[in-house]
This record gives structure tokens, sequence and C-alpha cells, in this order.
């Protein structure tokens, strides 16, 4: 899962023509030798004259590529008859759709795209999308077997919150939550006990003064959307929107106490001051630093900076009702794709326990999407105490809201979140102007 800081996402170009690109590239007759497949699974196949290599595109930079290719190696052990190339698109999920809007809409349309909770919405909802009924039907007992492996939200949100009809676009993949990362060493020192269920807000608090005492920060404060605000968002409660992703939520009571709570973090010198450049885990390891939360790229932070012995991972601190948001990776094939029937077949491996198995045993910054990975040792086997946390936190785990304007409303929040956290306004006045901001763009 690739979660990105869009506190400063930019738009090169306009919705309207990023919307209309989408909406009309499977209308858009096809150049360079490629013909429309949008007919049965498995129209076109490696050998025919139109199919080629399998192309997978995915949300990230070149460095990511040597661990596709890695998978594709393992893949081919078994389908040497497929050839499969990794496309790397930078930037915001917005600027990645253009992207691949854009690539269809002049006759090279990938086969795979690999697309996180924040593109889903949008990229079912513009036609660009085959249906997989027809092939999951096809493979029913292997689909069957997965989805018995799997959380249930995975299922029912991916169905929900990604399809604009009754079809499935999307089989979904690796998740993402936030827990928290705690330095046991520095707590004990500090006298500081560590709820299993993690911090109540007052116990935080509490937490915040005895490790201040040490010469110490016991958290960051910031505002990421994903990673920063809604946290604080999600264990109170509520989140930035409702759960149909049609109404904002941050002018609500329990939006501005959340907001309070972070702030007062700041005020008492229990976090930094937001903004800044730090790593947080590297000040962790150096004593500066009680906890940071994250997803399960924690567990890698932890390892680089050689802490995994002395971290203990718990939930997010709550006011009585935990939570997190959850981002997830979804699979699907573009109706334009020439490949129809290989891509299915590399998403069937993506859908075994060797292909799930594949990213938590090479570092992987996901949760795996079946548990009995996630709970093996391939995860957690060099993993600090208490990281089961990323797995069960799924249960109360709420969605990124990702409408098709949640760039947009996403940095408005972020926006609002710092204004309140760096004592510029308060949070009552603040996420009213917030709320009044995200109305229009819904």
């Amino acid at each position: 899962m690739n979660r990105q800081n869009s506190s400063a996402t930019q738009w090169p170009f306009s919705r309207r023509r990023m919307l209309q690109l989408l909406g009309g590239a499977a209308a858009l007759p096809l150049t360079g030798g490629l013909t429309a497949c949008g007919g049965a699974p498995g129209a076109a196949t490696k050998g025919s004259a139109d199919a080629g290599a399998v192309e997978f595109v995915y949300l990230g930079d070149v460095n990511h590529r040597k661990q596709f290719e890695q998978l594709f190696a393992q893949f081919n052990e078994q389908h040497p008859e497929i050839e499969l190339r990794a496309t790397a698109k930078s930037g915001s999920w917005a600027e990645f759709a253009y992207a691949v809007a854009t690539q269809i809409a002049g006759g090279r349309p990938p086969d795979i795209v690999q697309i996180a909770t924040e593109g889903q919405r949008l990229f079912s909802s513009k036609g660009v999308l085959e249906p997989l009924d027809e092939f999951i039907e096809n493979d029913r007992s292997y689909v069957d077997e997965y989805y018995d492996d799997i959380h249930e939200n995975l299922r029912l949100w991916t169905q929900k919150y990604g399809s604009p009809d009754e079809n499935t676009y999307y089989i979904p993949g690796g998740y993402n939550p936030i827990v928290q990362f705690c330095n046991t060493e520095l707590l004990e020192k500090a006298g500081v006990d560590l709820p299993e269920e993690g911090w109540s807000w007052d116990d935080l608090m509490s937490a915040g003064k005895k490790v201040k005492a040490q010469g110490a920060y016991l958290m960051t404060v910031q505002h990421n959307y994903w990673h920063d605000v809604l946290p604080w968002l999600t264990n109170n409660g509520t989140s930035s929107l409702d759960e149909s992703w049609t109404t904002s939520l941050m002018n609500s009571p329990e939006a501005i106490e959340a907001g309070e709570m972070a702030r007062a973090l700041v005020a008492e010198g229990y976090a930094p001051e937001p903004g800044g450049s730090y790593d947080p885990p590297t000040l962790m390891q150096r004593g500066e630093l009680a906890a940071f939360h994250d997803g399960a790229f924690g567990i890698v932070n932890v390892d680089r900076v050689g802490m995994t012995d002395k971290t203990k991972v718990v939930f997010f601190p709550n006011n009585g009702v935990h939570g997190s948001p959850v981002g997830w990776d979804a699979w699907d094939i573009t109706r334009e794709s020439p490949n129809k029937q290989d891509a299915w077949t590399f998403i069937k491996f993506l859908m075994s326990v060797e292909g799930s198995s594949f990213f938590a045993e090479t570092g992987g910054t996901i949760v795996p999407a079946r548990r009995s990975v996630a709970t093996s040792d391939a995860f957690l086997g060099n993993a600090p105490e208490g990281s089961i946390k990323l797995v069960e936190v799924l249960d109360v785990a709420t969605p990124v809201p990702s409408p098709d304007r949640g760039p947009e409303i996403q940095h408005i929040v972020e926006e609002g979140w710092l204004q309140v956290i760096s004592g510029y306004a308060d949070a009552r006045t603040q996420f009213n102007k917030t709320h009044d901001k995200i109305g229009p763009l819904l």
C-alpha cells in the first residue's frame, strides 16, 4: 500500500479534463496495432496477434520495480508462457488516474492497474474497467477459498465503494491501518504503563507529562490525511465524511473534540511543533520520542533503526471508541486490455498463498490480505511484539473516505487540521470553515 502525504497536492491539469479523459477513454478507437477486447473473458490470450506482455501499472517509482520483477519471476515458474511488465507512475491519485486515462486514450491500454482505496471509485465509475464477474464464476472455488481467508470487510468495502453498479471490478489485496509503535525502554524509564489496548486520552496526557520530564516527546502530531488526521477522528467515533461519502463530518462535536485533543499534546509540549522535517523512528531510537504511529511500514522502520526488540505495538490512543482509517490495494483488468485471460491468471497468482506471502517475506509495507499469511511468521516473525494489532484493528477500521473529488477534500481537511494543531485557529471555528468548503465538492 502506497500511502502518501498529499498535503501539497498540485493539479497540473483541470479536473474537468481528467474526468473527460476517464469518461471517454473506453469509447475512443485504439491505435498502434491494439484491438479493443470488450467481449468474453479470455477473448485475447498470449500468442494471439493482438496480445503481448501483460502490463501491470502501479503508483510508485522505479525503486518498487525490482520487487515486482522478483514477484514476476516467481509467477513465471508456474506460467513461463506469460510475459509481465511493471510500469511505475508517480504523483497523487488524481495525477495517476490522469496518466492511466491518457495512456488508454492514446491506444496503449495497460492490462492491470493496481489501485488503492483513493482511486477505486473514480476508476470504476468511468467505464475503463472490465467486470470480473465471469472470471470469478469460472474460478468460483478458487476465489471463494481466497475470500474465506481474508477479512469480510475487505470484500464488502471493495464492492460497496468500488462498484457503481452490480458488477465486480476489483479483487481486494493487502491493506494498511494505523497503530502505535511504542518505545518500551523509554516508557519504562518514565514510569509509564502501556495498556494492551492502547492509551485512553486521559492516560495519554498523563503519559505525556511523565515522558516530558525525561526530556522526550510522547508522540508526533502532524496533518497528513490518512496518517495523522483520520486516526484521531476514527478513534473518537467519527471520520471526515459520513459512511456514504456524501456529507462532511468535520464540524461534528467528535471531530472538534479530536482536533482539540491533538492540539493539547502540542500545547503542553508532549509533541513537537507541527511542520519541519524529522524521522520519528530515528527520534525513538535516540530516546527522544516514546511512540510513533504508522501502518505496516512501521515494522520496516523499527527494524531500520534497530528497535524491533524495544518496541511494542498497541492500538492508537482512543476516547472510548477504537478505530482506525484503512486503505487497501485492489486488482482489476482494464476494459481495453488485449490480454484479459493472462491478466486474470496473474491476479489469481496474487490471490494465492504464495503471492500473498511474497510481500510479507520481502519486507513489504502492507498487511497481507490473507489472514493465514498475516498471522504467520512470514509477516510477524521479525516484527515487534503486538504487531498482530495490525490485523485485529481491521474489525473496527473505517475506509479512507475517497469520493471522486477526494484529493481536493483531503487538501482542505489537511489545511484546516494544520491550523488547529499549530494553534492558529480554534477547532470549532476552523472546522466549521472546513465543513463549508467541503460541501460544494460533494
